[in-house]
């Protein structure tokens, strides 16, 4: 296996998927600061909570979780979850750029350290997200191909970083 090519191609998915995850990140950022920002006006609040169709559905989640919320509380919640989502997505995807950064360098020959730590960092963010994933019941199948794809990434970071070092 010619690690550097392969690193080189996993480092190129890096980039475009980290630019992704910034644009998405943004776009939920965006999105939970609408979400936090439309809870604290009253009058659409008050709406809301006038609503029939809304009432039920809020009452029904208050059913579940054991709560007694009303619009604007389900909403600035609902809005904070959606920011704090936002800013993990945000960081994973600047954290996946640098990755893709660092595989192109060590494809090159220099740097397969820093591309070796990297790799771990986001692989550990990967699996945090997988088992944040399957918590909320969403698929499993992208986050454990966004983990195989990290660590083929880690494995060939570290092996381009053992022929790196000399030995004595």
């Amino acid at each position: 296996m010619d690690f550097r090519k392969t690193i080189k191609v996993l480092s190129i998915l890096a980039l475009i998927g980290g630019i992704l995850s910034v644009l998405g990140g943004a776009f939920m950022l965006l999105g939970g600061g609408a979400a936090t920002a439309i809870s604290q006006n009253q009058e659409l609040m008050s709406e809301m909570d006038n609503d029939e169709e809304m009432a039920a559905k809020i009452a029904q989640m208050n059913a579940q979780a054991g709560t007694d919320l009303d619009a604007s509380k389900t909403m600035l919640g609902t809005g904070i979850i959606i920011f704090v989502a936002g800013a993990i997505v945000l960081i994973l995807g600047i954290l996946e750029i640098i990755q893709g950064s660092a595989g192109l360098k060590a494809a090159k020959g220099y740097g397969a350290g820093k591309a070796f730590g990297v790799g771990i960092a986001v692989l550990v963010l990967n699996i945090i997200s997988a088992v944040l994933n399957i918590s909320r019941g969403a698929g499993i199948w992208s986050s454990a191909i966004s983990i195989a794809i990290t660590a083929l990434y880690v494995y060939c970071a570290k092996m381009i970083k053992d022929e790196e070092e000399p030995t004595f």
